[in-house]
């Protein structure tokens, strides 16, 4: 569904555009997103896999529909606009995604998920699109297929990755094709032919920092510094689709930097916990236990979180890492309260 056919998200935008307008260009405390791991199961075995679907952890708990209608309710009074369904890999049981989906109201919402691809065929992508979804991502990781497909764990993967992709074009919603950059790649050719071939499909590329948790929890050495910046920078002005959260969407120059969006865009798990962002498995409440209004305000209450970070402080701020992201054991099922570090 057309951005432009959703009057109230329309309206929702461009009062976060005018804070961060009024607030230099960067996010503040502006309130964007809602990233939602409705179910962690998922056919994939991928190497870098942030919420340890790959190696199976809590691949059977789900939120209540009564409770996704209520955090959908509570974002949209919020005034947040943007909501991501996650796994896992949703598409395993397609109908308990419908009904998700529907519980949302997508029409109050900039709604997408992220997926695999694998199981995102044309009868599908047609069903997404009737019922109000505006973008589906699909993340590769190389426009080599032996590559994709190994790092993946999945034979097949990445023919099927651009194949969702075209039938995601072709049921009219936005086409996100998501990257994975980090030290271990951000230079490597095979990335730029993806922004490339992206490009020239007419998708949007969205750029995901590798980050040091989940499977790759510890591993500082994929982390961006600051060479891998000026070349994903050097991509976004030489190709001009590409994005990062951390970069202002409303730049048309390309140049200014929007900020880390941890608090922003809050991550709920499947048990209803509530993280900071997808990628930092430091809790701030449970969806359960208290309002959605309640916990981000207590996140925000907490300077490393409210204060202004040009870097994402997951995938860039190595000293960040240390301090709060390396502790035995953290994951998104397992995360670190607040209040203990």
């Amino acid at each position: 569904m057309s951005l432009f056919s959703k009057p109230r998200v329309i309206e929702k935008l461009r009062t976060f555009h005018k804070k961060v307008k009024a607030n230099d260009g960067k996010i503040g405390t502006a309130l964007r997103g809602i990233d939602l791991n409705h179910n962690n199961k998922c056919n994939f075995k991928c190497k870098h896999c942030f919420t340890n679907s790959s190696i199976n952890e809590h691949p059977n708990e789900e939120l209540p529909i009564e409770t996704i209608e209520s955090i959908a309710d509570q974002a949209d009074e919020l005034g947040i606009f943007e909501f991501d369904l996650q796994g896992g890999e949703l598409l395993l049981n397609s109908d308990s995604l419908f009904d998700v989906i529907e519980s949302i109201e997508p029409v109050r919402f900039y709604l997408y998920l992220t997926t695999n691809g694998y199981f995102l065929t044309e009868e599908i992508a047609k069903e997404l699109a009737a019922l109000g979804v505006s973008r589906v991502s699909v993340s590769v990781d190389s426009s080599d297929p032996v590559y994709h497909d190994l790092f993946r764990g999945c034979k097949g993967a990445h023919e099927k990755a651009l194949q969702a992709l075209r039938n995601v074009k072709g049921a009219g919603m936005d086409p996100y094709l998501n990257i994975t950059v980090g030290h271990y790649n951000t230079f490597d050719l095979n990335v730029e032919e993806l922004c490339a071939y992206s490009k020239k499909q007419g998708y949007t590329t969205l750029l995901n920092a590798a980050v040091p948790s989940g499977c790759w929890g510890n591993n500082l050495n994929i982390m961006l510094d600051d060479a891998d910046r000026g070349q994903l920078l050097e991509l976004r002005r030489h190709y001009g689709n590409i994005l990062r959260d951390v970069w202002n969407p409303f730049n048309k120059d390309f140049e200014s930097v929007l900020g880390c969006n941890t608090i922003n865009r809050t991550y709920i798990t499947p048990i209803g916990d509530v993280l900071v962002c997808p990628y930092i498995h430091i809790k701030i409440g449970n969806i359960f236990k208290n309002s959605l209004r309640e916990i981000i305000d207590y996140g925000f209450s907490f300077d490393i979180f409210r204060d202004h970070s040009e870097f994402c402080l997951a995938g860039e701020d190595k000293e960040f890492v240390e301090k709060y992201m390396c502790f035995e054991g953290m994951s998104v099922f397992n995360p670190k309260d607040i209040k203990e570090i």
